[in-house]
């Protein structure tokens, strides 16, 4: 191969996979204790993971009619991993409203149901739980099952966070993290955290492992936490601090470039980067530039600056309410207007009952 035509391969290939370079080490491994379920699937925040099996109850035949059964879940047995539901129809999943999903609550189910319409007894789904929750009466189906599954992780798209690890309940899954550390909340500042206006933490976090504690303040799952610094660098209060004791990353190639990427990764712990020398550089002839003109203000009217303001004084209340803030964030531009202007029309209600309440009371006290 020439040397153009290796340059032109090395330009088509994305540099980052180029073995010289060292990357960040961030990884889940599933183990021999995976089944697999279907718990860690849906908790990954960057949908890393994909949960396949090679038959479903369709592969075995039709639903047989006319069979007549009782099919029943031990509800403190099943711990909702939901390897039932994948293989049948007849079993429903019920996840928890987003509300209810929280980084300290991972299981995304709510309950198990069971649709005995489309269920005809066949028992392939008792031998399928791991927890011996399901219980079939009724004349078997005579198949072998022979039902398997696998778990595919993308290492693209792992950040390491470790939710996997954590919501499973057979510790089937090994993770490694791309930092070592801790993550701390600085209290002093803390006091003016308002999780509800804000949420820079909250939307900047690759693993989605804050949450609103007790106190009404954010917080964040430690265990869940990857260490990357971005919820400290967010915070307008500086309440998060981010420390970094290691960095977990591939072996660093002996290249002309070597010890600028080991100061690289040794900056992320220690927080110093080293500055180039700049001293030998040459600084370019200023350019003249010509003054710029000079700007006009207009001329204001008092009567329709009053106007305004008249007209702004009773929405500036509204607009600074916390509440008024989340729908602005979070809602379309027309339906946070339908919104507010709602808001804006009770508050105004509410004076008016207020003022009759006030006139009325004045009225009673003259006729007295």
């Amino acid at each position: 191969m020439t040397d153009k035509a290796t340059d032109e391969a090395t330009k088509a290939k994305d540099f980052r996979e180029l073995e010289q370079y060292p990357k960040l080490v961030a990884e889940a491994v599933p183990n021999e204790k995976c089944l697999p379920c279907l718990l860690c699937e849906p908790v990954c925040p960057t949908k890393a993971i994909k949960v396949i099996f090679n038959k479903t109850r369709d592969d075995y035949g039709p639903l047989r009619k006319g069979v007549k059964g009782k099919i029943t879940i031990d509800r403190d047995k099943c711990n909702l991993c939901g390897r039932c539901a994948r293989f049948c129809k007849a079993f429903l999943l019920v996840e928890k409203s987003e509300k209810e999903k929280t980084p300290r609550e991972l299981v995304p189910y709510e309950q198990l149901l069971v649709d005995e319409d489309l269920c005809d007894y066949c028992g392939l789904c008792v031998p399928l739980c791991p927890e011996e929750a399901i219980k079939v009466e009724g004349p078997p189906l005579e198949a072998k099952l022979d039902i398997e599954g696998k778990i595919e992780i993308d290492k693209d798209l792992c950040i390491g966070c470790g939710r996997c690890a954590l919501v499973c309940p057979y510790e089937a899954i090994e993770v490694k993290k791309p930092f070592e550390g801790e993550i701390k909340l600085i209290e002093k500042n803390l006091v003016r955290c308002d999780p509800l206006g804000c949420q820079a933490c909250f939307n900047v976090c690759p693993a989605k492992c804050w949450y609103v504690d007790e106190r009404s303040k954010a917080a964040p799952v430690k265990e869940q936490c990857i260490l990357c610094g971005a919820c400290a660098k967010a915070c307008p209060v500086s309440a998060i601090d981010v420390e970094r004791s290691k960095v977990r990353h591939t072996e660093i190639k002996e290249t002309p470039w070597a010890s600028e990427w080991k100061d690289a990764i040794s900056s992320i712990v220690t927080g110093e980067k080293k500055r180039p020398d700049v001293s030998g550089a040459v600084v370019p002839p200023e350019i003249e530039r010509l003054p710029l003109a000079k700007i006009d203000m207009p001329v204001r009217d008092p009567e329709l600056q009053r106007l305004v303001e008249e007209a702004l004084r009773p929405v500036v209340p509204i607009l600074k309410k916390p509440k008024t803030r989340f729908i602005m964030e979070r809602e379309p531009a027309i339906v946070a207007s339908d919104k507010i202007v709602e808001r804006l029309k009770k508050a105004e209600a509410k004076k008016q009952i207020e003022k009759n309440k006030e006139k009325s009371q004045e009225a009673a006290a003259e006729e007295t």
